[in-house]
């Protein structure tokens, strides 16, 4: 009498198991890819809004500014920027707080017009200035404007 084979052997499981590996790692490696390309494409939309929003307000202000104490000058976490245009006279405070968020304070009124910055540097050269907007965000690079055309006069 013939006994009937049922079941798989032991040689047909580890086949079975080793195509399922190497179609595990396959599709394990392309969602990785995947999930790189996403998070690099994230950090930088933020370093972009992050910018866009800075460069709005920076620009408006430098550009109306009569008076900046204490420029040339780097906002970082704990250094302000003080601009003053106007009639009667309107005091902007620029500052990044400890959150990295950039902070417009206009007659005492806080307004956060920026997330996720490192630093802004502001220099003249004479009625021209150069803003260099150091996005926080993983390889941004830092965006530079220029200010001039200044209808407060030179500083």
């Amino acid at each position: 009498m013939k006994r009937r084979q049922r079941g798989f052997t032991l040689v047909e499981a580890m086949v079975g198991v080793a195509i399922f590996t190497v179609l595990t790692l396959a599709m394990a490696g392309t969602f990785l890819v995947g999930y790189r390309a996403i998070s690099n494409e994230a950090r930088v939309i933020a370093a972009d809004t992050a910018v866009s929003g800075a460069s709005i307000w920076l620009t408006r202000d430098l550009n109306s500014a009569t008076s900046t104490a204490g420029c040339p000058c780097t906002i970082q976490v704990g250094g302000p920027m003080t601009l003053t245009y106007g009639v009667p006279p309107v005091t902007v405070v620029y500052i990044v707080d400890a959150g990295r968020n950039l902070i417009r304070t206009v007659n005492g009124s806080p307004q956060v017009v920026a997330r996720g910055m490192t630093s802004v540097t502001v220099s003249w050269a004479g009625c021209y200035g150069t803003v260099t907007i150091q996005p926080s965000a993983t390889g941004a690079s830092a965006v530079v404007l220029n200010v001039s055309n200044r209808p407060g006069g030179c500083i």
